[in-house]
């Protein structure tokens, strides 16, 4: 069980720039994991590392690489609100990331719009953007050819 727990912690700290930043300064939120202290001292070096922010930037480009692809009138709707919404969703996304090209880009146009439909955004002209990519997205759907 404890392999499992030190990939599942890995992939937190990979996933959550913040989180990896904060076991730095407070290694006890390590804890919740059910770890070896060997496999616990290697992620608190790994943590602490130099290059975990690449790691980290590895697995932002991976989820942000299909929304851009899939979507691109939308990303570039929201042109320098991009970012953030995307760290949003980030932080706030529960669905599990499985790589595929549609899957995240609906992903996060649910995500979108969510926040469209509550008033966080008021964008009549990105929900049309978004719609738009969507209905193409669902239309150049082949699944035997990867998007």
């Amino acid at each position: 069980m404890s392999l499992e727990q030190f990939q599942r912690a890995f992939a937190d700290l990979v996933a959550s720039p913040p989180f990896c930043l904060t076991v730095q300064s407070s290694p006890e939120l390590l804890d919740e994991y059910d770890l070896t202290e060997r496999e616990r001292e290697r992620l608190e070096a790994m943590a602490s590392h130099p290059g975990m922010s690449h790691n980290c930037t590895l697995y932002r480009a991976n989820r942000l690489t299909p929304i851009a692809r899939s979507l691109p009138a939308t990303c570039l709707h929201l042109g320098p609100h991009l970012r953030a919404e995307f760290d949003n969703f980030l932080a706030t996304s529960s669905d599990a990331f499985d790589l595929q090209f549609r899957g995240e880009a609906e992903r996060f146009a649910r995500y979108l719009g969510a926040r469209l439909e509550c008033g966080a955004i008021e964008d009549p002209e990105l929900r049309r953007c978004l719609d738009r990519e969507l209905l193409e997205l669902a239309e150049d759907f082949d699944p035997f050819v990867p998007h």
